[in-house]
């Protein structure tokens, strides 16, 4: 069993030589250093990088909910990621990003067709080849995948081509993190089934993993706690706006047991469920439409995210459901209403937060932590969810016993 964390202490280092603290005009200054890294190495695994602190006392109580009041088992996240998987046939890393370099997209009039998920590009030549979906920073969002966010010609590579290395083609189930860039690291999601043939840039971490959820950690990513280590590593190694794999693979993150990591998950698809029907809209032409849908989506994703906080700080042991099964339209209509209006409560707040001054926030494509408006409205929510799970509890117990609910 692993023993539980605690706060690591500092460690001072004494100078060499004799020091004689007897002196006749009163008690002798000893100078002392933090203990420094010997090598490369040293300061990379050095403990006290590892707490917040070592970079900004406002981290204080990030490092002592996750290390001491936290009621799950901290471990580092590379513990979780394989050193090589297969994948189409070709052992690849368990972690890797897009082709680094020159971007060669299709010949200008080259034409798109996209049949059952397949996608076909038709040349200028009258060639015709297999067409692969190209993500770059842009197309990653807080709640899904959004195709759309390039323009047409951008969008779909060929199939074998440059960009289309076998190591970075996405898997559903893969979990991709934007790796770099002022307002955009950080941002990250899980590939979803049916995504047909999928490449990532260079901005992009494709990440394999196992024995944990990948929507536990997408959600953990977004949180407080994660969002906090990432731009911990941001203001303490060189000032570039980058995550390499080190650092990803030594983000501390919790790890309950499988029934709240499934939980967590369910209620993630929930919410993704709506990004990917606002991209459906998109395509067919419906902007407002979609723009609202993705609204929603936002609203349930920052209602999820209070909830995980909660569980992390071990004041909730339970997933409240985001939209109860089965409910009456008029009543899921309600419910989506007022998502809308938490997503664009967290939108009209983050526009404020932005036009302040450039710091250590702005950094990162995922807030650093939850508005309080948005956790008040969140909370309001989740209690009359929780009061309708129970007469939905109720309900199906009438159904079953064939009597009419009191």
């Amino acid at each position: 069993m692993r023993k539980r964390n605690r706060r690591q202490q500092l460690v001072v280092r004494f100078p060499e030589g004799k020091v004689d603290l007897e002196d006749e005009d009163g008690p002798v200054l000893v100078p002392v250093n933090l203990l420094g890294p010997m090598d490369d190495s040293e300061y990379e695994e050095h403990p006290m990088r590892w707490n917040p602190e070592f970079w900004s006392p406002q981290w204080s109580d990030i490092y002592e909910t996750l290390m001491e009041r936290c009621p799950f088992e901290v471990r580092q996240l590379g513990e979780f990621i394989p050193e090589k998987v297969t994948r189409f046939g070709q052992e690849v890393p368990g972690i890797t990003y897009g082709q680094v370099g020159e971007r060669v997209y299709p010949p200008k009039g080259t034409k798109v067709k996209i049949s059952d998920g397949q996608v076909t590009l038709r040349l200028p030549d009258g060639t015709k080849v297999a067409g692969v979906a190209y993500l770059q920073v842009r197309n990653l969002k807080r709640t899904g995948i959004d195709i759309y966010a390039s323009p047409p010609e951008k969008r779909y590579i060929v199939e074998g081509s440059r960009n289309d290395p076998i190591r970075s083609r996405l898997m559903p189930g893969d979990l991709l993190l934007v790796n770099g860039g002022i307002g955009s690291l950080g941002r990250c999601a899980v590939v979803p089934n049916n995504i047909g043939l999928v490449n990532i840039s260079q901005d992009i971490d494709r990440i394999v993993l196992e024995g944990i959820k990948p929507e536990w950690v997408v959600a953990f990513l977004q949180s407080r706690y994660g969002a906090s280590q990432m731009s911990r590593w941001l203001a303490g190694a060189t000032g570039q706006v980058k995550i390499d794999f080190k650092e990803i693979r030594r983000l501390r993150i919790p790890v309950p047991d499988q029934k709240i990591q499934e939980a967590i998950a369910h209620q993630y698809w929930r919410m993704a469920d709506y990004h990917y029907e606002a991209m459906k809209v998109r395509e067919r032409g419906d902007e407002l439409r979609a723009q609202r849908i993705l609204k929603i989506a936002l609203g349930m994703l920052e209602v999820l995210l209070v909830q995980f906080e909660r569980i992390i700080e071990g004041e909730a042991k339970e997933v409240i459901p985001l939209m109860p099964e089965n409910i009456p339209p008029k009543l899921k209509q309600f419910l989506e209403d007022e998502y809308r209006k938490i997503g664009e409560l967290h939108e009209e707040l983050e526009r404020e937060s932005v036009s302040f001054s450039l710091d250590r926030q702005n950094l990162l494509g995922i807030p650093l932590e939850r508005h309080e408006e948005v956790v008040k409205e969140a909370e309001r929510l989740l209690r009359l969810l929780d009061s309708l799970r129970g007469d939905f509890v109720e309900a199906g117990k009438a159904r079953t016993e064939g009597r009419q609910p009191s």
